[in-house]
């Protein structure tokens, strides 16, 4: 509980957190997985609509994700420059490489 508190108080680390399991191996191997169904539900002859409604919801699933990670991103970013956030990022030290999940 005293966790979930602290959490409230400090957003951008919140923020940090989210982006360290979307870069996680389980999440990198649900991604992959969710790719790879697209891939091959496109590649399917004569496709039934529940498999059309599939790919364009996993499509729009993907791009919404492919935001919220950009948009965490220069939050994460930003908030660096806030006062009083300097020192700590100092102490933490927590860089992104900019790789993303996602496959382009």
């Amino acid at each position: 509980m005293g966790d979930l508190r602290n959490m409230a108080k400090n957003p951008d680390k919140t923020a940090k957190r989210f982006l360290e399991g979307l870069n996680s191996t389980p999440t990198k191997d649900t991604v992959s997985l969710l790719l790879q169904l697209v891939d091959e539900l496109e590649t399917k002859f004569d496709p039934e609509p529940t498999e059309m409604r599939l790919v364009e919801n996993i499509y729009a699933f993907v791009e919404k994700m492919k935001i919220l990670e950009n948009n965490l991103r220069s939050y994460v970013k930003e908030s660096r420059n806030l006062p009083g956030n300097k020192l700590a990022s100092l102490y933490e030290n927590i860089s992104y490489d900019g790789n993303s999940i996602w496959r382009d």
